[in-house]
């Protein structure tokens, strides 16, 4: 008999555990704003671009009282929502008030609306839809939101911009720029040894990864990109963080 009640207890514990850890969730998907950081369609990673513009924009995603806002050019709002169990969320459809001219004049950013707007089903006519999502607690001041749609597809927030420089990496010198074959990195002196480093290209599509490279003298050799505008983003491996980030032009 006691063993069963020690069963139930435990039983208990976990169910309330699971509840408040839930309401938690619900709480920080609620009481933060949030910016879209990059997009994840059909495995596919997409970052988005961080500029004035962007910057001047405001929040990608907030709760308002009893329905859900989505901000990337265009304005749209949840016609209906509902909090579920197991960190979802349903809404019957997205709309905007009016029809107005887009808030983006930087061709970056209307062409990541495409991809923002699809992992959103912003302009998708079916409805409803679910979705899950999960916050969690990077360090003392920043929290990250996931959000799956029905189809698999990702979009990562951070509840403010990760905009550089995020790692002490403000001294960073990279030449020749424009690059034509090979890009050459001077790394200031830092504690952390060892760095990723991805390119992008000018949508914001990981293209090219260099991974756990060491030293403070890199050289990246990019030949066989073609010409074009390019994104670098120095990060910290096994991190889920945003790195210091700079554009390269490529011959």
């Amino acid at each position: 008999m006691k063993n069963l009640i020690s069963i139930l207890f435990v039983a208990y514990l976990l169910l309330q555990s699971s509840l408040l850890q839930a309401q938690t969730q619900e709480e920080e998907l609620k009481n933060n704003y949030w910016y879209v950081d990059k997009v994840i369609l059909d495995d596919t990673e997409y970052i988005a671009p961080l500029n004035e513009e962007r910057f001047n924009g405001g929040p990608n995603f907030a709760f308002d009282q009893s329905y859900i806002q989505l901000f990337f050019c265009f304005q749209y709002f949840s016609s209906t929502l509902f909090f579920l169990e197991n960190q979802q969320f349903s809404v019957s459809g997205w709309s905007s008030l009016a029809i107005v001219p887009s808030a983006c004049n930087i061709q970056e950013n209307e062409d990541y609306y495409f991809y923002y707007s699809s992992a959103m089903n912003i302009l998708d006519p079916i409805a409803p839809f679910i979705y899950s999502y999960e916050v969690n607690t990077i360090d003392a001041s920043t929290k990250q939101l996931i959000i799956t749609n029905q189809n698999g597809d990702k979009a990562y927030f951070y509840n403010y911009y990760l905009s550089n420089p995020l790692f002490e990496l403000e001294g960073t010198n990279i030449y020749p720029n424009p690059v034509r074959d090979v890009v050459q990195i001077a790394m200031p002196n830092t504690a952390i040894e060892r760095y990723d480093y991805k390119i992008y290209d000018s949508n914001g599509k990981l293209i090219k990864v260099f991974k756990d490279k060491k030293g403070q003298h890199i050289t990246l050799e990019i030949q066989d990109l073609a010409s074009g505008i390019y994104w670098l983003e120095i990060n910290i491996p096994d991190t889920q963080q945003r790195g210091y980030s700079t554009k390269i032009i490529k011959k």
